[in-house]
């Protein structure tokens, strides 16, 4: 037994056949012609807009071979995600040539446990000694997100500085300029 759905497809799929076969065989071949010339435009594509933040953080540190482990954490204010909390337990800098990479989480203060909004974002850049502690700064690339940040992508560039408290402690604060799609 066909259902109603099956004989509705049968009269579109019929209807078009008929009328496609109604079109001058040089209108067809100017659409096929329009249609690979036209750049093709995502139904839902993402947008580029601008992104900032900037942070307040504390960190820690620790000498592993010719590298210094840092875990930075501070609160702070980021564009779209409101009040926002930045984290890493990943950055190193090489204490031969001053380079660093981390890959911070920022996570937006409202989220609860159902939807927790975050970005991701890699970071790669250059610090400098000055007394009592560093200036660095770099570019960053978001490489992910969760909640409204699902598929987020993004660049730009990150600058800061952080002051030695202990010899292995301090505090400090960064920026972030660019942009962000989502």
């Amino acid at each position: 037994m066909k259902s109603h759905a099956y004989d509705i497809m049968n009269i579109l799929t019929n209807f078009m056949s008929k009328s496609l076969r109604r079109l001058p065989p040089s209108a067809l071949l100017c659409l096929a012609v329009l249609l690979s010339v036209l750049p093709l435009q995502p139904v839902c594509g993402q947008s580029e807009n601008p992104f900032h933040a900037n942070f307040i953080t504390k960190f820690t540190s620790a000498v592993e071979g010719d590298f210094l482990h840092v875990t930075v954490t501070g609160p702070g204010q980021a564009t779209y995600l409101g009040k926002t909390t930045a984290f890493t337990d990943s950055q190193f800098v090489s204490l031969i040539d001053g380079s660093i990479t981390a890959t911070y989480r920022l996570t937006a203060a409202g989220s609860d446990a159902l939807t927790i909004d975050t970005l991701t974002i890699d970071f790669v850049g250059q610090g400098a000694n000055v007394d009592g502690g560093v200036t660095f700064s770099g570019s960053y690339t978001i490489v992910g997100g969760t909640g409204r940040f699902a598929g987020a992508t993004g660049s730009g560039f990150l600058a800061g500085g952080a002051l030695f408290l202990t010899p292995t402690d301090g505090i400090g604060a960064f920026a972030i300029a660019g942009t962000i799609s989502r």
